[in-house]
């Protein structure tokens, strides 16, 4: 089974800690959730666990081996990035801009087959975008180009999933079944996800464990019901967040 690990992990940008010291092991089947306030760092984390940015020491390891070591193809094969959503260089097709997530798969020089092409509609039906795959992706909207993202990132099949915003530019309709299409696939298939999130409410609906970045390089790592507490929010974002225990589950509020 694949898994990401971090070993003693320090992270920094523009001469702002990240994190130090960092450990984590991301499991099969697990669910992670990154929070912090705006600039905290969790795009810059999410990148350096992906491979594309180095960090300043420790070790990021992929199934047992130094993702520095690793191809982007052989990374790719394992290990998927939802990038914040940027617009397309050139006009391409729905259908198309989905395929490239195969392209990991696919030796140097050859086609997509006709497998491949059942694997990305497949991912466009989960996305609900099937009736759109041919259109160009120049006329979409924000939100639908990042459920497009999506069916991608599922055309890849990665065992591990970084998402970087993946609610952003959503409607909460989409927000929630996104989301639950996600984190159904780990759960069943023994995948793996990592994401960065704003919304409290998502994380404690659909994260396993999380990873708070306080500030100047402080962490917190651990379960989900312990982390959140109201003592850990107000360290987190400066600002006081009532916990309501109501049917059974938590919900968050800013005071």
């Amino acid at each position: 089974m694949n898994h990401l690990q971090s070993i003693e992990l320090s992270v920094s940008i523009s001469n702002k800690q990240v994190c130090d010291n960092l450990n984590l092991n991301i499991e099969p089947g697990e669910v992670w959730g990154i929070l912090g306030r705006n600039g905290a760092g969790k795009t810059t984390l999410l990148h350096t666990l992906a491979g594309l940015r180095s960090p300043d020491s420790g070790e990021i390891l992929l199934s047992n081996k130094s993702i520095s070591q690793l191809s982007r193809k052989q990374i790719a094969r394992q290990l998927g990035l939802l990038l914040q959503q940027s617009e397309e260089s050139f006009p391409s097709s729905v259908i198309e801009t989905v395929l490239t997530g195969r392209h990991p798969h696919i030796d140097n020089w050859s086609w997509e087959s006709k497998g491949d092409l059942v694997i990305a509609r497949q991912a466009l039906e989960l996305v609900q975008l099937s009736e759109m795959a041919d259109r160009s992706i120049d006329q979409l909207s924000g939100g639908e180009r990042q459920r497009v993202a999506i069916a991608c990132l599922i055309t890849q099949s990665p065992e591990i999933y970084l998402l970087d915003e993946p609610n952003s530019h959503l409607d909460l309709k989409y927000q929630i079944q996104l989301l639950d299409v996600l984190v159904t696939l780990a759960r069943t298939k023994q995948k793996s996800i990592l994401m960065t999130l704003h919304d409290l409410n998502l994380a404690v609906r659909y994260c396993d464990k999380l990873v708070m970045l306080l500030g100047d390089g402080k962490v917190l790592v651990g379960d989900t019901e312990t982390l959140l507490t109201e003592d850990n929010l107000l360290h987190l974002y400066n600002h006081p967040i009532k916990k309501i225990d109501a049917d059974n589950h938590s919900v968050f509020i800013a005071n």
